[in-house]
């Protein structure tokens, strides 16, 4: 064939999005030695002034192996993308026929074998009845924006990965991570694809025990494929995937190494992951308690707010969104407000000095990774009662849990743990609000999809998520006034120190034991040297870790950390002496301690006293990713 893949999309809705598709399938895993990976046709012109589908056109699909429709409500309706597929059906192989889904809606109704046509928007109801089963999809929704479409972005790549493993023939595992390589390794992946499938065509035929291993071997790749594909879409899922891919692996006595990685990737991945219903109170906008509001300091401290809020104009079609907190043991009060005529959401703290009569304001920019135009429009703000943390719910989707005083400390641009989780939920419905529970244990999001109803928008399907507030992912080791001086935030685990005579002031950078309380020594550390450019390495070679973050043996980032100490003076890194966990310790009387060890990951994800209990996959989640109990 002249061409791997024919494009067809609606030049409306995605004329940028389809040319940098397929640039992106040209370039990704190109050898050195060739122009483009693949060849790619994409009509770039206006097919309006043709009376049919024209010459040029019907070679092209003639001459493609593949048909990618980029589907989306608009090209739903294209009659010419219509005849495209049209023409493909009917002179073509279906089982070809790869979807890009780019707007709108795809429900597939097994009992019927075909669409949900009253619910399915992106795809022309010529297709009814033509696909055998229900096809998969590569969901490109949520990339919006020029500057995302690039293979520099992670989650683009994640799904080019996707197509160009079905255009290149190969498994979607074997592709991850091949993207721009050189081509010494470029040429030693696919040669080693080649001798796989060589082999395996081999050994189906001598023997279906062989072959019955690498169909696990190859289910395994997608499992962790799936995981991977799911990262930025629904990272709760994401983390179930990898569970499920490690387990799987360890059951089939197959290499353990990738699904491990791609637990620790996901567990610390910042993400938090939403919980069964806890059946637990809240509200929304909560009305502060009579004590309060009858304070005459609140009252001077709220009305500083809102002059802060007077002082920034509305946006022409969105307003601002705030929350106050007030502690009057402290005299203290915490102001968060957010709008479209604010660069970034920003976070007061307003302080009296009683002994001098004066007020100090100091205000800090929460800027968050990824979070940009429209998207990261703040819908609504809850401060924690204590006023320890923050939920500040976007129109992306996704909320961002921040530690309030992490904010107000020096150095806030390097501290990564200042955003202590970002919560994605499985739709991609804007957060309306947000909520911590009565009994503060968890936190509330709800968010709504929208349809126009005589001109307005009209809000339907209400979705609530819970999230557990603390503990998290990682065991968090604080000074405290227990009878060991520390413990940690879950109050499981604890420090001792190993040596004599050492500085208390120091005392989590020096060799220790962690205990648990109910189950003795955990694991041992060293002393901890000083983060920086210069890593540290596990003994067996299988980590190594600097102020960047954990990497692997093939140094692949699995935990981000950012931890300089030119911006965070006195933080040290420490692998335990059984190479199983990761220590990062702050001056200021912290420790953050990472599992390497996959199978403490799964205990401590399924530890409901810990980390409540984690949404699990249900069954339409098990048969769309192939997991058969």
């Amino acid at each position: 064939m002249k061409y791997h893949a024919f494009i067809s999309y609606s030049h409306k809705q995605d004329d940028v999005l389809g040319a940098n598709l397929e640039k992106a399938l040209e370039k990704f895993a190109k050898p050195t030695f060739k122009r483009r990976a693949l060849n790619i046709f994409r009509d770039a012109n206006d097919l309006s002034v043709a009376a049919d589908l024209g010459e040029k056109i019907k070679s092209g699909l003639l001459e493609s192996e593949y048909f990618i429709f980029m589907a989306s409500a608009a090209s739903a309706q294209s009659k010419w993308c219509q005849r495209e597929v049209a023409f493909w059906t009917e002179h073509k192989s279906m089982d070809n026929f790869l979807i890009a889904l780019t707007d709108g809606e795809i429900f597939y109704d097994e009992t019927t074998s075909d669409f949900d046509w009253s619910k399915t928007t992106a795809l022309p109801k010529i297709l009814s009845k033509a696909f055998a089963g229900e096809p998969l999809y590569t969901d490109f929704r949520t990339i919006n924006t020029k500057e995302e479409q690039t293979l520099k972005n992670i989650n683009f790549e994640g799904k080019i990965v996707h197509i160009a493993a079905t255009l290149h023939k190969k498994s979607i595992g074997d592709m991850v991570g091949e993207a721009v390589k050189q081509h010494k390794r470029t040429m030693r992946l696919r040669n080693a694809a080649i001798s796989v499938l060589s082999v395996l065509l081999i050994i189906a035929i001598i023997t279906s025990f062989i072959a019955v291993r690498q169909k696990d071997k190859a289910l395994l790749s997608t499992y962790i494929a799936y995981s991977q594909a799911q990262f930025n879409q629904d990272p709760t899922k994401s983390l179930r995937l990898a569970e499920y891919a490690y387990q799987f692996a360890k059951r089939k006595n197959l290499p353990v190494k990738d699904a491990s990685e791609q637990l620790i990737k996901v567990f610390y991945s910042g993400f938090g992951f939403y919980q069964k219903n806890p059946e637990t109170d809240f509200q929304f906008q909560e009305n502060p308690p009579d004590f309060l509001t009858d304070n005459e300091l609140y009252k001077y401290f709220r009305d500083i707010a809102e002059n802060i809020k007077r002082g920034i104009s509305d946006g022409f079609y969105l307003g601002k969104a705030e929350d106050f907190h007030f502690n009057p043991t402290t005299n203290q009060a915490i102001y968060l407000l957010s709008g479209t005529e604010m660069p970034f959401p920003k976070i007061y703290f307003i302080q009296y000095d009683t002994i001098n009569g004066s007020t100090q304001i100091d205000s800090v920019d929460i800027k968050l990774d990824g979070f940009s135009g429209y998207t990261a429009y703040v819908q609504d703000i809850e401060i924690s009662p204590d006023g320890k943390y923050a939920l500040l719910g976007f129109a992306n989707s996704k909320t961002a849990l921040i530690e309030n005083e992490a904010y107000h400390d020096i150095n806030v641009e390097k501290n990564i743990f200042k955003d202590r989780s970002i919560l994605k939920t499985k739709t991609n419905y804007p957060i309306s609000n947000v909520a911590f529970t009565e009994d503060t244990n968890y936190m509330v999001t709800l968010s709504y999809d929208t349809e126009i109803e005589n001109e307005y928008r009209k809000n339907i399907d209400p979705t609530y998520y819970y999230w557990k507030k603390e503990p998290f992912p990682y065991i968090e080791i604080r000074n405290s006034e227990t009878e060991f001086g520390n413990i940690s935030l879950d109050g499981n685990y604890y420090m001792q120190l190993t040596g004599e005579n050492r500085d208390p002031y120091f005392w989590f950078h020096y060799s220790q034991k962690i205990y648990a309380l109910n189950a003795g020594e955990v694991m041992e550390f060293s002393d901890a040297i000083a983060a920086d450019i210069v890593e540290i390495k596990t003994s067996d070679g299988q980590f190594s870790a600097n102020y960047k973050g954990l990497f692997n043996a093939e140094k692949e980032l699995l935990i981000r950390l950012d931890v300089d100490i030119i911006d965070n003076p006195g933080i040290s890194l420490c692998f335990s002496t059984d190479n199983q966990f990761l220590k990062v310790s702050y001056l200021g009387g912290i420790q953050r301690i990472f599992a390497l060890n996959p199978e403490f990951i799964i205990q401590r994800i399924n530890n409901t006293e810990i980390m409540r209990t984690i949404s699990d996959l249900d069954k339409k989640d098990k048969t769309r990713f192939l997991i058969k109990e």
